[in-house]
């Protein structure tokens, strides 16, 4: 645990000295890289830690030649295929490959961050504390990076840019068609409509019509084509079984609805200094009347489309602390947020610990034999 340790203390730190202090932007932009370097070379030279590793680390040894035959019986996206085929063409070694995927993926992300978050080293700590879990996800990782990155052609009306993008994040991972719901985002969402918007989805998950959504769903597959079909189906028919493990917590339901209340309680004013909350909030709210629609019936499902919602958590949260007046009150509002980040890091590795737990990579730990490898 002590990288994990390392990263959440740093980030704390900086976090503090970010909102509490005056820097100046060459101070900011030294820290930023200090915290991109630590994140790209952690994920970027890990070794048998996080989900799919086997899976992942064959279909790069495997490819041969990029040829239509190998893509479909892979059954991966283009995109990712002809990513993995030009680094195997030049450098032929996976370690190189992941260090290249994660300088890319954390490139956006900070781009990202800086762009929409008043408090980028804030809402890093949430990040990383909210997709530790999904390290390994190597394909939807990089989908998500893409698609929070077109966000900024939603604001500055670019449908074209933002459409482009977006279809190269679906040449990653076919689940990021379900981000193109946030061109329609940048609106004010009455508090009548989103009254009635969560009366509709508690209705459909306490009298289980959720097939109902799920049997259209599947049929929309036939428009939307191709992975994202087949994705679906997959989907679908392995629900039953994921169901049986899993259940709705409590917890969960009242954490997402707490997040819900504080978040749309201050859009008014928070909406006013950031120019992007509207959006960020709205696309938590989809994401939580996502959530509640499929819970009970498709969790695979949830747990793939929740990821491109759950990511606003992090830019939303930093932005509550810009109402918080004075450097002790929002001292004290960021340790709380590294007590309940502590918590989401734990959440999100939960459902595999042993694939995370202790870390190993190239230079660290690298004799530990993780038994599942």
């Amino acid at each position: 645990m002590t990288i994990y340790i390392i990263t959440f203390l740093l980030l704390f730190s900086f976090a503090i000295i970010d909102a509490t202090t005056s820097i100046s932007n060459r101070t900011r932009q030294t820290m930023s890289i200090i915290v991109y370097l630590l994140l790209v070379i952690q994920v970027g030279l890990r070794w048998e830690t996080g989900t799919d590793w086997n899976p992942y680390l064959w279909q790069f040894e495997s490819l041969t030649s990029i040829t239509p035959s190998y893509y479909s019986n892979a059954a991966v996206e283009y995109g990712y295929y002809l990513f993995i085929w030009i680094v195997k063409l030049l450098f032929n070694d996976y370690s190189v490959f992941l260090l290249l995927h994660a300088i890319l993926f954390y490139f956006l992300i900070f781009n990202s961050f800086i762009r929409y978050a008043p408090y980028v080293f804030l809402s890093l700590l949430v990040f990383y504390a909210t997709t530790m879990g999904m390290m390994g996800s190597n394909r939807q990782l990089i989908a998500l990076a893409i698609s929070i990155y077109a966000l900024r052609y939603v604001i500055e009306k670019k449908s074209i840019h933002f459409f482009l993008f977006i279809l190269v994040a679906i040449s990653f991972h076919a689940s990021a068609y379900i981000f193109i719901v946030y061109y329609f985002l940048n609106r004010n969402i009455k508090s009548r409509v989103l009254l009635i918007a969560l009366s509709i989805v508690f209705i459909i998950y306490f009298l289980g019509y959720s097939q109902t959504v799920i049997d259209a769903f599947a049929n929309a597959g036939d428009w939307v084509g191709g992975i994202a079909k087949v994705k679906s189906e997959v989907y679908i028919e392995s629900s039953s079984e994921a169901l049986k493990e899993r259940k709705l917590s409590i917890l969960s339901l009242f954490s997402r609805l707490g997040f819900l209340a504080l978040f749309y309680y201050n859009r008014k004013e928070l909406s006013i200094k950031i120019p992007y909350y509207n959006i960020l909030l709205n696309g938590y709210i989809f994401g939580v009347l996502f959530y509640f629609t499929f819970a009970n019936t498709l969790l695979i499902m949830v747990s793939r489309g929740s990821l491109y919602f759950n990511a606003m958590i992090p830019l939303l949260l930093s932005s509550q602390i810009i109402l918080i007046r004075g450097n002790a009150k929002k001292a004290v509002s960021i340790f709380i947020l590294l007590i309940i980040s502590g918590f989401l890091f734990y959440q999100s590795i939960a459902p595999y610990p042993d694939l995370f737990v202790p870390y190993k990579g190239i230079f660290l730990n690298s004799d530990f034999h993780r038994s599942m490898y």
